[in-house]
């Protein structure tokens, strides 16, 4: 079955560029499908958001011709803008299947994704936790704005699969983070609740590529124990020395991170969001394997830091590859587009006989 993965990167580098740091689980994702799948990959800018109308819907309009004359039988886009699943994609002649990754902060997602469904194309999020999201965002936007009632999805699709079963080595830091540097993700947020602490600790992070990130960066920039920009593999090797992991940003909608560190046997802390609950709760094996603190609760992160000290790290790691494997994850997301495929046909052909009725 063919593919066609409409796709945009930081700086436009290509989906098979391996060379650069990982920019992001979005990225992580797609490379997934395309390592997996008989995909047609298609570039577009990445500034596109910032481009005029007339312009996106050129650029909306290509990717359905694109997929056209490859053949393709199934899009599969990743965005959360209207070039990826606004009104011009939904007249796409060939199904859709919009894997929305983040909590778009725009109330016109709600519209734009009912419309894909209407027009019988699918919608799949990566957790039931975003679906809260949503949903919170539904309820405020009731208040004043009838037409928004509930988001019509066809499924959850896990943002990945275990792939780096590393020998479990001798525990460097007791606990360590990954993430962007920016005010958002925080990942410096574990040096300020363990500052007091003799425990030993480490950050890996990227050299800011946005201009709003700089302040954030120069703020941080001193610490000791800090990786910088290392390739995805570097990550792995000292992720797999982490004593613990510590999952900082509390809107994760998946958390890519923490299933890397469960994959390396080593047990999480996800920092919860205001309503005492963090979507990479899902990931884990068993409950055993990690532990949900307070939002930036420094004695709780410690607290949980100890708990883990004499945790058995290999059945952590076995346990998480039993329940995210390669094949588990394929089957279903092979179900998926199955099920895209099935619904859009099924849509169509009600269109069709309605119309010839009428």
């Amino acid at each position: 079955m063919k593919i066609l993965l409409p796709y945009r990167i930081p700086h436009n580098r290509k989906i098979d560029d391996y060379s650069a740091p990982v920019q992001g689980g979005g990225e992580m994702f797609q490379r997934s499908i395309c390592e997996n799948f008989d995909v047609e990959p298609y570039q577009i800018p990445f500034d596109v958001v910032n481009f005029d109308f007339q312009e996106k819907k050129k650029i909306a309009k290509s990717i359905i011709e694109k997929a056209d004359e490859v053949g393709a039988e199934i899009i599969i886009s990743n965005g959360s803008h209207a070039v990826d699943n606004g009104s011009d994609i939904a007249k796409s002649h060939i199904p859709v299947m919009s894997i929305v990754h983040e909590v778009f902060m725009f109330p016109s997602i709600i519209s734009r994704l009912n419309n894909l469904h209407q027009k019988g194309h699918s919608i799949f999020l990566v957790s039931k936790w975003q679906l809260d999201r949503y949903n919170d965002k539904i309820k405020r936007l009731q208040r004043t704005r009838t037409e928004f009632d509930y988001l019509n999805i066809s499924g959850f699709i896990n943002s990945e699969y275990c792939k780096h079963k590393i020998n479990l080595s001798d525990i460097e830091y007791e606990c360590g983070t990954i993430g962007r540097c920016n005010r958002e993700k925080r990942p410096f947020i574990l040096k300020q609740l363990l500052k007091d602490t003799d425990i030993k600790n480490l950050v890996i992070t990227n050299t800011p590529t946005t201009k709003w990130d700089t302040s954030y960066y120069n703020k941080h920039k001193h610490y000791d124990n800090v990786l910088w920009d290392l390739p995805h593999n570097e990550v792995i090797y000292n992720l797999s020395k982490f004593g613990t992991y510590f999952s900082t940003w509390d809107k994760e909608t998946y958390g890519i991170t923490a299933l890397e560190a469960l994959s390396c046997g080593v047990p999480i802390i996800l920092n919860s969001f205001k309503d005492g609950t963090h979507a990479s709760e899902i990931i884990p094996a068993s409950k055993e394997h990690y532990k949900l603190i307070p939002k930036d609760d420094s004695d709780a992160l410690i607290s949980a830091i100890k708990y883990f000290k004499n945790i058995d790290r290999k059945e952590i790691q076995e346990m998480t590859w039993e329940k995210h494997n390669l094949v588990n994850w394929k089957k279903h997301f092979e179900n998926c587009i199955d099920k895209t495929i099935e619904k859009f046909k099924k849509k169509n052909s009600e269109c069709k006989i309605y119309s010839k009725d009428y």
